[in-house]
């Protein structure tokens, strides 16, 4: 069957698919309703136990339940319409003469149950061929064990509104004529799947299930944010019965950020998953403490240190100290630790209970708080010893206790201790480590110190319930303290993602995590390096690794202009000359202008929108949510994990301290075609 004949087949397939789909999709809401109708007409008739509504109920989250899979299945099927497949791998097994065809896609295409696959899904195991061997032998990890043979023919295809645009046989993984091509399209305003062009250093880490937590540190444009969510996709997958994407939580560095990557898993047929900062998950642990800065205002204090109070005060921000980078070290966490051990012989003031008949001796209370439930944190012991004083009395009563009378007993033992205020307690260990005491309660707090109060928060009362993570991916993870590390290891106790960069650091100095991540996660961490940059050209990755004097490393051959550097006499000469050169880039679908701070930001969008229709330009803040194609204002520190057509960087003059340079290099590594540079001499 010519390869042309085999599209038809498969598109024809899809669209019967597609039909039946509509049919059950059709049935099942007719049912639905008649489910619905039934259960309003009779509920008063049902058994007085409660068994029919039970059934009746049950019997309609079903369908509701099949109703959404449809949905899913038949978005699935509409995507392979465009494209159904994009590689074919021909494998001949041991001992076998003829080798069997597979055809790669999004998603596996069978005309029934028993069928053969017309298309086999990228993160099936027969899949890995495609992406792991060239031409000769090979094996493959298949549920039965390690089938061998040999890889006998591999080609690729570009189609295109379901039509074969070529099929290019190759002997290589991924034909660099079609990597390049892939490269060289413009950006688009979320982040796309890579299945076609996956690489072999990329497909381990995709596939890696033999490591809990795996730790990737690449190069700027190694495609790290993008193989983390297709190891998602895949692990997802390949754990149906033990994970679903509700127990999947991604940490990400803000809301542009979380908007940006929102396509990919449902392109790949799976459902979005959890997203949050880890400052958001802070800032609601301890909201009853007050408002409290950011990572972002952390970082522009530190661009603006110099600047008199009156700047902070107008911006909401608290100075910072001297010793705020030390307060998330290790030297740090020894001292609180050294603290709580102190405080639970300091905090408690025993007595003898008394509550109607009950008594319990002050001696019995000390040593069930130090011996017994010396394991609990301190502010939940006395909780413990509640509970064992109420299942007593319980006993003896016969009979259960009234909720409010057990909650008398709770109170009365926490009235021993002297405080379980949190703010009160950092408080009392500044004051005793002989450093500043936090103001007001609800006053603003320091970025410096909201994660030494949620550690302390950590050690001293026991954790909420929360919705159980079986997996974390964190990304960016070069920007993440000693400190927040240590209290992540805390929450979850699951298998991990961790990638970053750490020539990317938001910081004057470079910081590799991975010098202290085993000290915490202990030998359960599996470092893996991705030194192939695929976004820039050339010219671009050689300008920016110059800035940060960094051996250029390996990248895809492919070139375009030189980053261009243009000297101004004024600031309004600035603005005019960016917003020409904006004009001249009108081909591409994403143009960002990257400034040091939210400051500048604010005012080149200003200036910008006088010279453009104001709707053209989007100024991103760190509470945006969206991220969209078309010219985009934002500070350099926004735009991380992000990529642009063309990026444009006002006031060059100002990148001089090694904190500005790092934003510089960031504002570099964005740009994929066109990076310009304006310096006002």
């Amino acid at each position: 069957m010519t390869e042309e004949k085999y599209l038809e087949l498969v598109i024809e397939k899809l669209k019967t698919k597609i039909a039946q789909i509509d049919d059950k999709m059709q049935g099942n809401e007719k049912d639905i309703e008649s489910m619905h109708d039934y259960f309003w007409e009779n509920y008063t008739e049902f058994d007085e136990y409660g068994y029919e509504m039970y059934d009746n109920s049950m019997a309609l989250k079903s369908r509701i339940t099949e109703q959404g899979e449809y949905v899913k299945q038949r978005y699935r099927f509409e995507k392979m319409l465009y494209a159904p497949y994009f590689g074919r791998v021909d494998f001949c097994y041991d001992g076998e003469d003829e080798a069997e065809t597979y055809y790669i896609g999004i998603a596996n295409l069978a005309e029934g149950r028993a069928a053969d696959p017309l298309v086999y899904d990228w993160r099936t195991p027969v899949a890995s061929l495609f992406y792991d061997y060239d031409k000769g032998p090979a094996k493959f990890q298949a549920p039965a064990g390690i089938l061998t043979g040999e890889v006998t023919k591999k080609k690729q295809y570009k189609i295109k509104n379901g039509t074969l645009i070529y099929a290019l046989e190759n002997e290589m993984n991924i034909d660099d004529e079609i990597l390049q091509q892939a490269l060289s399209e413009h950006a688009d305003a979320r982040l796309k799947s890579i299945v076609t062009t996956i690489q072999k250093e990329q497909n381990s880490i995709i596939r890696d299930v033999s490591h809990r937590i795996l730790a990737v540190q690449g190069c700027a444009g190694s495609g790290k944010t993008s193989v983390a969510l297709h190891r998602i996709a895949y692990l997802l997958y390949h754990n149906r019965d033990k994970l679903n994407a509700a127990q999947v939580l991604i940490l990400s560095p803000n809301s542009i950020f979380a908007d940006y990557i929102s396509r990919i898993l449902p392109e790949l047929g799976e459902e979005n998953i959890c997203e949050m900062t880890f400052d958001d998950f802070a800032y609601r642990e301890l909201r009853a403490y007050g408002e409290a800065e950011d990572r972002y205002d952390e970082l522009e204090k530190k661009l603006h240190e110099k600047e008199p109070l009156e700047y902070f005060i107008s911006h909401s921000l608290v100075r910072p100290t001297k010793e705020a980078a030390y307060k998330q070290t290790r030297g740090y966490v020894e001292e609180l630790n050294e603290f709580v051990l102190n405080l639970e012989w300091e905090i408690v003031n025993f007595r003898d209970f008394k509550y109607k008949k009950m008594f319990f001796a002050e001696a019995d209370i000390s040593k069930m708080f130090y011996e017994k439930f010396c394991d609990a944190p301190i502010f939940a012991r006395m909780h413990k010893i509640g509970e064992y004083l109420i299942d007593a009395e319980e006993t003896l009563r016969g009979k259960n206790m009234e909720d409010d009378e057990k909650q008398i007993i709770y109170d009365k033992l926490d009235r021993m201790y002297d405080t379980t205020n949190l703010f009160v307690l950092y408080n009392r260990f500044l004051k005793k480590s002989g450093r500043k005491e936090l103001k007001r309660p609800q006053g603003m707090i320091r970025y410096e110190d909201v994660y030494p109060l949620l550690y302390l928060k950590y050690m001293t009362v026991a954790p909420a319930e929360r919705r159980p993570v079986k997996h974390l991916l964190i990304d960016e993870m070069q920007d993440y303290s000693y400190l927040q590390y240590l209290i992540l290891e805390k929450m979850f106790d699951c298998p991990m993602t961790i990638l970053g960069d750490k020539m990317q650091t938001m910081a004057e100095k470079q910081q590799d995590v991975l010098t202290f991540l085993p000290h915490i996660f202990g030998k359960d961490i599996y470092p893996v390096e991705l030194n192939k940059s695929y976004r820039s050209t050339s010219e671009i990755t050689t300008f920016a690794n110059g800035l940060i004097e960094k051996e250029t490393e390996s990248c895809v051959e492919r070139h375009g202009e030189l980053p261009q550097t243009i000297s101004v006499g004024s600031r309004e000469e600035m603005y005019k000359s960016m917003a020409n050169k904006i004009k001249q880039l009108s081909e591409f679908d994403t143009i960002a202008v990257l400034t040091l701070d939210a400051d500048s930001a604010n005012k080149t969008a200003k200036e910008l929108r006088t010279m453009f229709q104001e709707e053209e330009i989007h100024l991103l803040t760190k509470d945006s949510m969206h991220f969209s194609t078309g010219i985009s204002v934002m500070p350099f520190y926004l735009a991380k994990g992000l990529e642009f057509d063309a990026v444009l960087v006002p006031d060059l003059q100002n990148y001089k301290t090694p904190l500005e340079q790092q934003a510089l290099y960031i504002d570099a590594t964005r740009a994929l075609h066109v990076l310009k540079l304006f310096k006002i001499a």
